[in-house]
């Protein structure tokens, strides 16, 4: 007695339940069309972009020497920094100086990240260069030359406040200039928000001016990628005379001193 078709089709579908065998025919032989799409699917496969170039960071407060801590952040009570706390060191670290001079306090804070994608097939450097320039575009640094744009002019969004700074300066929503505003000795266009070009694989360097009835900084943010490390170098100073702005020329110059030492750091 031949099986009835009905029952060939039970049978199928307990053999592909429980294998996960290729699709039967009402004769209860195997689909070709079946077997060989399973076979084109099982087939492909993604190959997983390389690891990054760096694989740890460097420890942060041991960066700089202490005679260039010196003189970027003179008279600190130590040299030794405040390390950034940081649940994976091997991901990202940080150190935090403060220093004094005769106009006004001195904050250095240098951060280091090591980007990893999450993607297998970005790279941890495409996924780093993605992510600088989202801070470039963040930033608002002109990408041309010729670009509109300066330090001169009080910036709308508040810094990040920098460790040990007095307490509720940074961080407030920018108010009203005071009586006396801040006069900003900075004219050339060689010290506007840029990109920089000898600094890693790319940086870029912005100054911000600061303006509050209670204080006048100018904050310097230097970032730079180096393959799939991004390095955060964040130098400011507050004044101790509101009628006049800290100059732009210095702070930009330590904050590039800075960047050229952590460069080599990285390895």
């Amino acid at each position: 007695m031949q099986p009835s078709r009905g029952l060939l089709g039970i049978v199928c579908a307990a053999v592909l339940a429980v294998s996960g065998l290729s699709a039967c025919t009402a004769d209860g032989d195997a689909d070709p069309a079946a077997v060989d799409a399973k076979s084109a699917t099982g087939d492909q496969t993604i190959v997983p972009a390389p690891p990054g170039k760096y694989r740890k960071l460097p420890e942060p407060c041991g960066s700089l020497e202490p005679d260039t801590l010196k003189k970027l952040v003179p008279n600190a009570p130590d040299y030794t920094g405040d390390a950034e706390l940081t649940y994976d060191t091997n991901r990202r670290v940080g150190c935090t100086w403060t220093g004094e001079t005769s106009q006004g306090n001195r904050y250095l804070q240098i951060d280091f990240e090591r980007v990893v994608s999450y993607d297998p097939g970005v790279s941890d450097e495409a996924q780093a260069e993605s992510d600088y320039d989202a801070k470039v575009l963040q930033a608002g640094i002109p990408t041309t030359p010729g670009t509109p744009g300066g330090p001169g002019a009080p910036a709308t969004t508040p810094p990040v406040a920098p460790p040990g700074s007095p307490a509720g300066l940074p961080g407030q929503t920018p108010t009203t200039a005071p009586a006396s505003p801040a006069t900003s000795p900075v004219t050339s266009p060689d010290l506007a928000p840029r990109l920089l070009t000898d600094v890693g694989d790319a940086a870029f360097l912005d100054d911000e001016l600061m303006t509050r009835d209670s204080g006048v900084h100018r904050d310097i943010t230097l970032v730079f990628r180096t393959a799939n490390v991004l390095v955060t170098v964040s130098y400011a100073q507050w004044s101790a005379d509101k009628a006049t702005a800290p100059q732009s020329a210095d702070l930009q110059q330590g904050a590039e001193q800075v960047a050229d030492v952590l460069v080599k750091t990285i390895k």
